[in-house]
């Protein structure tokens, strides 16, 4: 069977761009991403877009500003899981033998997008009542410090950890240590989740070259997609349990039959962190941890780059981004944040935004 491979990768920093469009962003991360991969633009076949806010045509308009117009191309947009599909969808391309070279572009500009307030719809009752994403997540939170016995402060840990290791990344938006008693003090968002348990809107782009097997190795060598898995949320009933991420078991199975894997084949993961009980919830549906653990247990090492609490969360750019990171990482080229030997790697996403449904989609890739 054909197998694809990461042959090349590029991304902007993460943060507040308010002299650069959607489409600068985009076109600086393919720019890098084909230079990174040795090809000519011409030498691209399809592409896969990823953008959740900036208006249709997204993927064309980047394209524009790198002269590769012509090409098919899929515009997708699957909620924060929108990176992860796009990467699924390539990965279909290639292995199913309809193009030997795919290029991959997650862009999103957010910041201000939102100053004005968000109108509603008036058919959206869950968000008029209150039932926010912080609001989803904090329920999220609730039930599993109330299920396994965790003190809600321990939530504060992710935050300590992820910040640290932000303080690596010179891409990530925010690139200064906490503590718990930081995190705990800041700002209430949704009890018991706080401001600095929460990531911030942020404008930035990633873009990844896949190639098939036949396309030989790019100048820093490739990484394989091992596997991969998608899967979207069912609607919200009696039988929903909040202290588990069944979306995102389902996406991490499916990616584990692909690859012919199991959690305990992997070294290090990027993992959905856009609060904190996100990234204990996604540990615990990947396998990497038992459940009521992933609080207390020593694990792989999870989200080295800093993760959305550092990075930010350009929810378009997310997925695409986890992938150079973990590509990076195992190609030894991740500087400070190095993990030492790291040879097998698992990005997740999951996004929501309909409050009748436990998630709109969740989405496992798995490289090596």
């Amino acid at each position: 069977m054909t197998r694809a491979y990461v042959s090349g990768v590029g991304m902007t920093s993460f943060g507040k761009h308010p002299d650069d469009s959607v489409e600068d962003l985009g076109a600086a991360a393919v720019s890098e991403a084909l230079e990174d991969a040795g090809i000519a633009a011409p030498e691209v076949d399809a592409v896969v877009s990823s953008n959740v806010l900036g208006g249709g045509a997204v993927g064309q308009r980047v394209l524009e500003r790198v002269g590769l117009l012509g090409r098919p191309v899929v515009n997708v947009e699957n909620a924060c899981a929108s990176g992860s599909t796009a990467v699924h969808l390539a990965r279909g391309m290639i292995e199913a033998g309809q193009h030997d070279t795919v290029l991959v572009i997650g862009a999103e500009r957010m910041t201000g997008l939102f100053q004005g307030g968000i109108t509603l719809d008036r058919t959206d009752r869950p968000t008029r009542i209150g039932l926010t994403i912080p609001a989803v997540y904090a329920l999220w939170a609730q039930a599993y410090t109330q299920r396994h016995g965790v003190p809600p402060e321990l939530l504060a840990k992710v935050s300590v950890k992820n910040r640290a290791y932000g303080a690596n990344n010179p891409l990530a938006m925010f690139k200064a240590p906490v503590t718990a008693e930081e995190v705990l003090a800041s700002k209430p968002v949704a009890d018991p989740l706080t401001l600095l348990q929460s990531c911030a809107n942020s404008d930035g782009a990633a873009a990844l070259v896949l190639t098939s097997g036949t396309r030989g190795e790019g100048p820093r060598g490739q990484v394989r997609i091992l596997g991969s898995g998608l899967a979207s949320g069912r609607p919200i009933d009696r039988s929903t349990d909040l202290a588990r991420l069944g979306v995102s078991r389902a996406s991490a199975e499916a990616a584990y039959r692909s690859a012919g894997l199991t959690p305990r084949d992997l070294d290090l993961a990027e993992i959905h962190d856009a609060f904190t009980i996100g990234e204990v919830l996604a540990t615990e549906a990947l396998g990497i941890a038992e459940e009521g653990r992933a609080l207390l247990d020593d694990l792989i090492p999870i989200n080295v780059s800093g993760g959305l609490l550092s990075k930010g969360h350009p929810v378009g750019a997310t997925g695409v981004a986890q992938i150079v990171e973990l590509t990076r990482q195992l190609r030894g080229e991740a500087g400070d944040r190095q993990v030492v030997g790291a040879r097998t790697a698992i990005a997740h996403t999951v996004g929501g935004g309909v409050g009748t449904l436990e998630a709109i989609a969740s989405g496992t890739i798995i490289i090596g």
